[in-house]
Formats: C-alpha cells, sequence, structure tokens
C-alpha cells in the first residue's frame, strides 16, 4: 500500500500555519518548490516590517511529505539549486 504524500497545497497550508504562528506573517509567496525524496524544499518570501519600513525577506522550509512536519526552517536563507 502506498504511502500518501503531501501535495503542493497542503505544503502551501503547513507554511501558512508556521509563518503565522512563528512570525505573525499571513501575506507570503511561494518562489520555489521541489519535493525531494522525504522532504519538500521550499522557499519563500514575505515583508517584514522593521520601524516604519517594509523589508522583502525569503526564508526555506523543509518539510516531511508523510507527516507535514517542519523539519527544517531558516529566515534569511534559500535553497540553491
Amino acid at each position: 500500500m502506498e504511502t500518501k504524500k503531501l501535495n503542493f497545497a497542503e505544503v502551501k497550508q503547513k507554511i501558512a500555519e508556521h509563518l503565522k504562528t512563528a512570525l505573525g506573517i499571513e501575506e507570503f509567496e511561494i518562489t520555489f518548490a521541489k519535493q525531494e525524496e522525504d522532504l519538500w524544499k521550499v522557499n519563500v518570501e514575505f515583508e517584514e516590517k522593521i520601524g516604519s519600513v517594509e523589508w522583502p525577506v525569503s526564508a526555506l522550509f523543509s518539510i516531511d511529505v508523510v507527516s507535514g512536519e517542519v523539519k527544517e526552517f531558516k529566515k534569511g536563507y534559500s535553497w540553491r539549486f
């Protein structure tokens, strides 16, 4: 029997939940997503307000394809391929 893996829409929802909980971010853009064996590798961009200025920020995620657990989150980084 084949194990159900998260699809792209489910991964996007996991990222939305994580960004809202961790940083209070509700709007973001996925700039890269790739499923590699047991992980989704995803880059995101969002705006972060510092003082009165909004700055673009990137972040990378590694998400388990079966459980949806965020294995890695690094603000200010992105996957390079």
